[in-house]
């Protein structure tokens, strides 16, 4: 079930009428409003990690990492679609239908991948990524490019992964790797150190799957989940590195 291999990342949708208040021990880091699209994006951090959402009227996408788990939630006016990710298994579920597969489950991870390629919802979160103007210098595009390849590639569409390449190759020309340590302060050390561990952990990404392709997103989640924590728990590093100012867009 090699189809591509996967890049990871999860968002989480819903409207602004749907949404889950936030809980009184999460703590807004910054928010930030899009104005290419209109969306709102928002960084929390929570006590189980951080959160990212990205609200229009219609949508709210959000992302959140549960120590070694990445769960999204796609919910809109009137239907859902959550994916969750773990070091062994996948769980989606579509409104009333809901897959729950081991990675050795052929089956099941097939049924799992066409609810996520059948959602009307993950079109359109795909879609508004897309859409996103804060810019390729932006410490939030890494994030938001592997949740919109996550995505599409669901539907077989390898587009995505190919951006994340692209916007792979362009960081590392862009800011050689060069190592530094995560204790500097200085606006362009916290922007170094940040881009060299994402940088590295997309490298130690395709080592794991090992293939020339995007692989499987659900045949090799372990993988997936590893690369997901790592950049948002690098996100959120670069976040307090900078004192909160300019983490969303640069």
């Amino acid at each position: 079930m090699k189809w591509m291999m996967s890049v990871v990342g999860i968002v989480a949708v819903g409207s602004g009428v749907l949404a889950t208040p936030a809980a009184a021990q999460d703590r807004l880091i910054q928010e930030a409003r899009d104005n290419v699209s209109g969306a709102t994006l928002r960084v929390y951090s929570t006590l189980t990690g951080p959160r990212l959402e990205l609200q229009t009227p219609a949508l709210l996408l959000r992302k959140q990492v549960m120590k070694d788990r990445v769960v999204t939630t796609i919910t809109g006016r009137t239907d859902s679609l959550l994916i969750e990710l773990a070091p062994s298994s996948v769980s989606v579920a579509a409104n009333r239908v809901k897959v729950v597969a081991s990675h050795t489950d052929a089956v099941g991870l097939e049924r799992a991948r066409q609810l996520i390629a059948e959602s009307s919802l993950a079109a359109r979160a795909a879609d508004l990524i897309a859409h996103i103007g804060f810019g390729a210098h932006s410490a939030i595009q890494p994030l938001l490019l592997t949740t919109r390849a996550f995505l599409l590639a669901a539907r077989h569409d390898d587009s995505g992964a190919r951006e994340v390449s692209e916007y792979m190759k362009t960081l590392k020309a862009r800011q050689p790797v060069v190592p530094v340590a995560f204790g500097q302060r200085t606006p362009s050390d916290c922007w170094k150190a940040y881009s060299d561990e994402i940088l590295n952990a997309y490298t130690d990404y395709v080592d794991c799957v090992n293939h020339l392709h995007w692989y499987d997103p659900f045949g090799e989640t372990g993988c997936a989940v590893v690369y997901e924590v790592r950049i948002v728990g690098a996100f959120t590093w670069y976040a307090g590195c900078v004192s909160l100012g300019g983490i969303i867009g640069k």
